[in-house]
């Protein structure tokens, strides 16, 4: 495995991972920037349907590099913070398709701020996540502030002003996780996941992930209004006519996107 950040597709599954495990999966620039560019490379690739983030070796993230030198004053790290950290959670928040967080060992700092844009968050038996800025004397970033509520509610609060270590199975009981895998079975559950996540319709998955988000800064009311005109649009789809085909003809689906 080559580069900083390697992305590779199998079976509809977009697979990018973090390649620096000498330290920890850190991110400096250069790995920073190829994240976002991999992420935001996936939305017009109609052969990738879900996307996994993940990390080589036993880490999933452990946050920016500190030892990449580049000053925290500096007008080049703000900038760092707004095109690199902070599009990359844009990218992940409006690709139009799955993120599932693939957490094998540590999430740290930004890398925990990471796993919490993605969608879906799937831990291994020996993965932790922490919101270490404080204990650097910083307040949280990369939308943590945004998302953290709204996964485990005010129990996130604990999380964020003691910036301690959650283990998988606690993570598991605040909500921070879908489920805790045992390490040995990590991958081989990971993939058989996203595989059956990306055999589902590509429209659907769209318009569902953006209704859940819209929910979260609407009313009831509203909600009703946009799931139906999003359920007209998307029952015009041939999507939608194979997927009535394939349970009256008692046999699986296959979805094109159209």
């Amino acid at each position: 495995m080559s580069g900083v950040v390697v992305s590779e597709k199998r079976s509809g599954v977009r697979w990018i991972t973090i390649n620096r495990p000498e330290r920890k999966n850190a991110l400096d620039r250069e790995t920073i920037l190829a994240l976002r560019d991999h992420v935001v490379a996936s939305r017009e690739d109609a052969e990738t349907r879900v996307v996994v983030l993940t990390g080589t070796g036993k880490a999933f993230c452990s946050g920016a590099d500190l030892r990449s030198g580049q000053s925290e004053k500096s007008p080049a790290h703000e900038d760092l913070l707004e095109d690199g950290f902070n599009d990359t959670i844009r990218a992940m928040w409006n690709l139009p398709k799955p993120v599932i967080a693939a957490v094998d060992g540590v999430a740290a700092g930004f890398g925990c701020s990471l796993a919490l844009a993605a969608d879906v968050r799937l831990a291994s038996s020996i993965s932790q996540f922490a919101l270490l800025f404080v204990k650097r004397g910083l307040t949280v970033d990369g939308g943590a502030s945004y998302f953290l509520p709204r996964i485990a509610g005010l129990r996130g609060m604990e999380m964020a002003l003691t910036g301690d270590m959650v283990h998988a199975d606690d993570a598991l009981r605040m909500g921070l996780v879908s489920r805790v895998i045992a390490e040995a079975e990590f991958h081989d559950q990971v993939t058989a996941y996203a595989e059956r996540l990306a055999k589902n319709a590509p429209l659907a998955l769209a318009a569902i992930k953006a209704s859940i988000q819209k929910a979260l800064t609407s009313n009831l009311d509203d909600m009703l209004t946009w799931e139906m005109k999003e359920q007209r649009r998307v029952s015009k789809s041939a999507d939608f006519r194979e997927g009535v085909a394939a349970f009256l003809e008692k046999r699986e689906p296959v979805y094109k996107g159209k």
